[in-house]
């Protein structure tokens, strides 16, 4: 008989969000660098910074702090689907045994966000999966956007860019 490999639960990161928060963006779960660092998107060859950076006018080379205070100030808030599970590696494709995040009762905590920007298909199809209640509301709008992750390099960074640049829109004054 075998023994079972035991896989060990990964948490993710907390939400960053604020007062000011207008704009969800929700990954599906973080890299493995990212969870080391405890930093959204902490893997130096994902686009998320540089893209951000440049629809909001600060260095995504800053510190951490200083990134995601310019991405707070801007309105915008960072999750990720899943809370926890088990997974070799970073791939999106090796998660197994996950649990959602509190989605709907973060979005009834903070009234101000009204839109979700979805950071590849991953995370839009889990979150179909754990919160279809998420897409049956109609409270929020959704998108669904290129993942900047650097295992979704088929599309350059001038590309994602220009698809990333509906969250101005959302964010624009009415």
């Amino acid at each position: 008989m075998s023994a079972i490999e035991l896989r060990p639960v990964l948490t993710g990161l907390p939400p960053l969000v604020d007062e000011r928060s207008r704009v969800l963006v929700l990954g599906s779960f973080p890299s493995k660098q990212s969870l080391a660092k405890r930093q959204y998107y902490g893997n130096r060859q994902n686009h998320f910074w540089q893209i951000m950076g440049a629809l909001f006018s600060f260095d995504p080379q800053a510190s951490y702090s200083e990134r995601t205070s310019a991405l707070t100030t801007s309105g915008v808030a960072v999750w990720d689907v899943i809370a926890e599970c088990s997974r070799e590696g970073s791939g999106d494709d090796a998660i197994q045994d996950a649990n959602a995040n509190p989605l709907l009762s973060f979005l009834r905590d903070h009234l101000t966000v009204r839109h979700i920007a979805f950071n590849g298909g991953t995370a839009l199809r889990t979150a179909r999966i754990f919160v279809p209640d998420l897409f049956d509301d109609g409270y929020v709008e959704w998108s669904q956007f290129p993942s900047t992750s650097p295992r979704h390099a088929r599309l350059k960074l001038d590309a994602k860019l220009s698809a990333w640049w509906q969250l101005k829109d959302w964010l624009s004054p009415e």
